[in-house]
């Protein structure tokens, strides 16, 4: 029963990609609000640092409970683990113990990342796509860890591998892909499939190993929609097909969902969804029931932010000994959003593919419930230390809030790094 749920649930998913020093569970927490039928990812939990050769299965454990909180409160729904691993034994015991503790919808091993400094290329992530038969070991292990974990066959977590549509070792060797490179895809999936994954999420870019940073990993190598096309024909009711790479906009994401010929079945951002977070409400009415307008209310919005208020005090007033996330940790969804309304607020008419939906009282309104949350926050922190925000320039006064509870160092960091998503 289970995976008959988890396979008619695949069709039409919107999946909120993994990102490094993102997707942690503060974050996932305001996309569950936004959108619960989201499915949402975990960052890439590289199995050296949560489960070491040198350490024991209850290093392990503390470090699931770092970033999932204790068994017996954890309470998140719609989450893939994904791991970066290139060790099979280590794999199969680390995924053992991890379904035993916790439920996730799907195990995810990460065969995309190119990026050295997040756990690819000269030991896993993009380079295993060169490894074939390494990486069908490992969703090997990934099976048995499931097995030796849950009992019950039908209450398994699916297997999915997240890779690249190509892989090159420089950018020198960069080219148009070719009939020899579809070929190789489909070559490494039939090897994955045959060892138990069934689910692929394929970011419709090759991966190059060496010479590009990761910020450009995404945006050099060539976008190729149909050949992720023409994957998911050859494996159409074999393995689920999800696309990932350059979904940026609603708009965007509707006309792909709206070609019904497509063989593809379901869509992924990232970059979209720590731009612009509250659109996932959007996405959510999309899901749900395919509206054409996609309008909100803005009321939806503030349920979901005022709950992730709640849940943040709820985190920041934990003892000290049971405390998992830092202030930083819990004001960047918050601070993730309030850019997107300045945003919304500067925006001139025309000038996006998705125009704000949003009226400039509905923004103020918003405004006002962060900038509520960002006072019981500093409450929390900085022991009667804080800057009383007042309803002139609520921006600048909120951005002030946020160096105070998370550093400037911070803040400017998270500022940076937006505008190179």
């Amino acid at each position: 029963m289970f995976q008959l749920i988890l396979i008619l649930a695949a069709l039409g998913q919107f999946h909120c990609a993994p990102m490094q020093c993102y997707t942690n569970q503060p974050l996932r927490k305001l996309f569950q609000f936004l959108s619960p039928s989201s499915m949402k990812w975990t960052e890439m939990e590289k199995l050296d640092d949560i489960f070491p050769k040198s350490k024991s299965v209850d290093y392990l454990q503390t470090c699931l409970e770092k970033r999932l909180g204790p068994p017996q409160s954890y309470e998140e729904t719609n989450l893939v683990l994904q791991l970066g691993s290139n060790d099979p034994n280590r794999l199969k015991i680390c995924v053992e113990h991890a379904v035993q503790s916790y439920s996730f919808r799907e195990i995810n091993l990460n065969c995309g990342c190119p990026a050295i400094e997040s756990g690819g290329a000269s030991t896993y992530g993009a380079s295993l796509m060169k490894q074939p038969e390494l990486t069908r070991s490992l969703v090997d292990a990934v099976k048995r860890g499931l097995a030796a974990g849950v009992s019950s066959k039908s209450d398994r977590p699916n297997i999915s591998v997240k890779c690249r549509i190509g892989v090159f070792e420089d950018a020198g060797q960069m080219r148009p892909l070719e009939a020899e490179d579809y070929d190789f895809l489909k070559h490494y999936i039939t090897t994955i499939h045959d060892a138990g994954a069934n689910h692929v999420v394929l970011h419709a870019r090759p991966a190059i190993l060496s010479g590009l940073s990761p910020v450009k990993n995404r945006i050099i190598p060539t976008l190729d929609y149909d050949f992720v096309r023409r994957i998911a024909a050859e494996f159409e009711s074999k393995v689920d097909i999800t696309l990932n790479g350059g979904i940026t906009s609603l708009t965007q994401l509707k006309s792909l969902r709206a070609d019904k010929s497509s063989p593809i079945s379901s869509h992924m951002a990232g970059r979209w969804s720590l731009q612009r977070p509250l659109d996932l409400a959007r996405v959510e009415e999309l899901l749900k029931d395919n509206s054409s307008t996609l309008l909100i209310e803005t009321n939806a919005i503030t349920t979901a932010l005022e709950n992730y208020i709640d849940y943040a005090l709820t985190m920041a007033t934990l003892p000290s000994h049971k405390q998992r996330f830092t202030s930083a940790d819990l004001c960047l969804p918050l601070y993730l959003a309030v850019e997107q309304l300045k945003d919304d607020w500067d925006c001139d008419e025309g000038e996006k593919e998705d125009p704000p939906v949003l009226s400039y009282d509905e923004i103020e309104s918003l405004f006002d419930v962060i900038k509520g949350g960002i006072t019981q926050l500093q409450d929390c922190y900085t022991k009667g230390n804080k800057k009383v925000m007042d309803s002139n320039n609520v921006y600048k006064q909120l951005s002030s809030s946020f160096k105070s509870l998370a550093g400037t160092k911070v803040v400017n960091k998270w500022k940076r790094n937006r505008a190179e998503l």
